[in-house]
């Protein structure tokens, strides 16, 4: 553990905070206390919902005024100071300065409209006296110790002109600029694959480490909070339900709910075995797991083991350079030379870091990106000529559903999207497929009037695997359809995935960066780098005893609460 003062950083008592809405009550908060000491990197886990974030929100009174209630009796002390008490100038003066956030998604944090530079500038000027050559100088050094190559380059780029890790790097830049006594880092790496994540983890330690800063650590990932915290709280409900040091909570669990976490995780689990998840009921001390869902609609009839998609070479560029005229003068390849066979009712999972080309691999399959060379076949016919009818039994499920369901539209017609225009009309027809593809994937079908917001991360992924199955798939690709949700409702997605391919014999393309999922889960692995696949076969094979030097590395960056124990 870091040397840490005797003087806590963060001191939370008893803290209660309800949300105040037009004609209810809810309760976010009840009754929290926490601490932090100088140095210390705390890790917060649990459950989407259970009040991890409104909790790193109420460090920095980032709530909605007039919307919340705390009682009196409640104090949030960050060095020594109520931060409930504070007026709006003193809250000016320790946001971004004494104590600094680290959100969850980079893009969305940072100002797409603004350099880097501006972005940082702003933080820096604002809280301390220097210069404006002083500045670049600081923010030129902070992006060097972010391990980032050409700092110059990153310095004066845009943020869509960054990768997410690099993005994610220029968030701890700022965060670290001010030279803060606290950071939050909330979810800081979910949407990251595992060697960046590796490579975050490893700079948040070591900055903090050398500066003498507290970290909240928000997530969801166990293995993260083993390898990198010295102590954990978990969350349930808006309680703080189990707390101590990490190796003692993670290793040997008092709480039911702690234990229930743990059990959800696929890591040691035998492959395509159902995940225990977490249910309301467990926190009372009742073992729960989610129903198998019903089946309304026929199974299809597949012959397993025969190829149903085959990948010859295919290649995929995009447009790089441009002259005066508009025309293309370079391209960057995404995808170079790949070759795969994909079998009826097999699970085969593509694995590779942020822009080796997975992503753009599947888009070619459903028509969303051109084949730059390549051939593509479908139950032996070239793709670029099947009939719309035929094109139709390929699917694909995108990893946010937040963004890839219309947000004004209800359930009903999210779901029979795709059959509305593959022709069928008539409302109640449709409404009537909507309840029986509700129950298919276990929502309930009294739901279908409602808007996408009105539920919760996993719901929204199990409407857009609704939509996917709608008109009879055979073969679904499914785009990191885990990576935002926590480990209980990622249990419940996969459990929902391995019933489905059981009960319709559907054949899956998974394209993850959880290792541990893709073992799960699979058949058979490739491996992307750069563009191409390095290696593939069995699951087990390929993750257990990779031959790629790139598999390999990738398998060492694999955050795993066995590495931890195993070294402990």
């Amino acid at each position: 553990m870091n040397t840490a003062s005797d003087r806590p950083v963060v001191r939370i008592e008893n803290l209660s905070l309800a949300f105040l809405g037009q004609d209810t009550v809810v309760e976010a908060l009840r009754g929290i206390s926490l601490n932090i000491a100088a140095g210390e990197i705390v890790g917060l886990v649990g459950e989407s919902g259970s009040g991890k974030s409104v909790t790193a929100m109420s460090l920095l009174r980032l709530l909605p005024r007039g919307k919340t209630r705390i009682p009196a009796t409640s104090s949030v002390n960050v060095l020594d100071r109520d931060v409930l008490k504070m007026s709006d100038v003193e809250l000016q003066r320790v946001r971004g300065g004494e104590v600094s956030m680290i959100f969850q998604e980079p893009m969305t944090a940072l100002n797409p409209v603004l350099r880097v530079r501006e972005q940082m500038f702003d933080v820096i000027l604002r809280h301390q006296k220097i210069t404006e050559d002083d500045a670049r100088k600081l923010c030129i050094d902070l992006l060097r110790d972010m391990k980032i190559s050409d700092p110059e380059r990153t310095f004066n780029a845009y943020p869509h002109e960054l990768s997410g890790g690099m993005r994610q790097r220029v968030m701890i830049a700022m965060a670290f600029s001010c030279r803060p006594k606290l950071i939050v880092a909330d979810e800081p790496t979910t949407a990251l694959d595992v060697t960046v994540q590796a490579q975050i983890l490893s700079l948040l330690k070591e900055r903090a480490t050398a500066t003498n800063t507290a970290v909240l650590l928000i997530t969801h990932d166990l293995a993260v909070v083993a390898q990198l915290c010295d102590r954990v709280y978990v969350m349930y409900k808006g309680k703080i339900v189990e707390e101590g040091p990490t190796k003692t909570v993670i290793g040997n669990p008092q709480h039911i709910y702690t234990r229930a976490l743990l059990n959800a995780l696929p890591e040691g689990k035998a492959p395509k075995s159902r995940l225990e998840t977490v249910a309301a009921a467990m926190i009372e001390g009742e073992a729960a797991v989610s129903p198998v869902p019903a089946a309304p609609i026929q199974p299809v009839q597949v012959a397993s083991g025969k190829p149903l998609l085959e990948i010859h070479g295919a290649t995929v560029r995009y447009p790089s350079r441009f002259d005066f005229l508009g025309r293309t003068t370079a391209y960057n390849t995404a995808v170079d030379g790949v070759s795969l066979t994909i079998n009826e009712g097999e699970t085969v999972s593509i694995v590779g870091e942020s822009g080796c080309g997975k992503t753009s691999l599947a888009n070619t399959l459903v028509g969303l990106v051109p084949l730059s060379g390549g051939r593509i076949t479908y139950r032996g016919q070239d793709l670029a000529k099947l009939d719309p009818a035929t094109r139709r039994e390929i699917q694909i499920v995108f990893q946010d559903p937040q963004s890839s369901l219309d947000p004004r539209w209800p359930v009903w017609r999210i779901i029979t999207e795709p059959l509305t225009v593959a022709g069928r009309k008539s409302r109640a027809d449709l409404r009537a497929a909507a309840g029986e593809l509700c129950t298919l994937v276990g929502l309930d079908p009294k739901m279908i009037d409602r808007l996408p917001h009105e539920f919760s991360g996993g719901q929204r992924q199990r409407i857009a695997v609704a939509r996917a199955l709608s008109v009879r798939p055979r073969l679904l690709l499914l785009d990191e359809p885990t990576s935002a949700l926590d480990v209980s409702v990622q249990a419940q997605i996969l459990n929902l995935l391995l019933d489905l391919q059981a009960t319709y014999g559907l054949t899956y393309l998974f394209i993850s960066h959880n290792v541990s999922v893709v073992r799960h889960i699979s058949d058979r692995v490739a491996v992307m780098y750069q563009g191409q696949i390095v290696e593939t076969g069995p699951a087990d094979q390929v993750l257990s005893h990779p031959t790629h030097a790139y598999t390999r590395t990738l398998m060492d960056a694999v955050p795993s609460l066995e590495k931890v124990f195993s070294a402990a």
